[in-house]
């Protein structure tokens, strides 16, 4: 799956060993749906702005047999990979984890979850670029918080609703801290 979490960025067009993936542009904060790629040795991967074979970000990538991948375009036309895990919530619960890919936001982050005004810590310490594991959370409408690491001062609301059976990404994004913000993608 290819996602554009570059703010700024026109809509890009994702390329895997010089074959365009995508069937129209991928604008920022939307996805593409999985397609097949060859495992084995190293992909050529590209975001192209769309309908132009103007490069704006390229880099080199290994994928497992039988393996999930999400490629995130990022801001300063960057990459980041992920392998996506598949594994289905036990009865009604969902399965979550959260991305920081906010280039305003470089220092690490904690997520947390807030139900009836008492915030919950999920994950701490989350690095710029780097995912956490998935956590398995009741399905229901929720709002997560980010902040900076040791800070209560949040950042951003994620106000979300949680489907049983289903498997979620949350990544930041935003360039400035004035426009930092979420988006939420189905996995399945």
């Amino acid at each position: 799956m290819a996602v554009n979490s570059a703010q700024a960025s026109a809509p890009q067009d994702f390329y895997v060993d010089n074959t365009k993936e995508n069937s129209s542009g991928i604008a920022y904060t939307q996805s593409s749906g999985y397609f097949i790629v060859g495992t084995g040795s190293s992909h050529s991967i590209q975001f192209k702005t769309s309908s132009t074979s103007t490069v704006n970000a390229t880099t080199n990538d290994n994928f497992a047999p039988g393996g999930f991948y999400t490629v995130f375009y990022t801001d300063n036309s960057g990459t980041a990979s992920y392998q996506d895990d598949r594994t289905a919530p036990q009865g009604p619960d969902a399965r979550v984890r959260f991305i920081n890919l906010s280039s305003a936001m470089t220092a690490s982050a904690d997520f947390a979850s807030t139900v009836g005004g008492k915030s919950t810590g999920i994950a701490s310490n989350v690095a710029y670029q780097a995912a956490t594991s998935y956590y398995e959370l009741s399905a229901m409408a929720t709002t997560f918080t980010f902040s900076a690491t040791g800070s209560s001062t949040v950042l951003l609301n994620i106000p979300v609703t949680l489907l049983a059976g289903k498997i979620y990404t949350i990544f930041i994004s935003g360039s400035t801290s004035a426009t930092i913000t979420y988006t939420l993608v189905a996995e399945n």
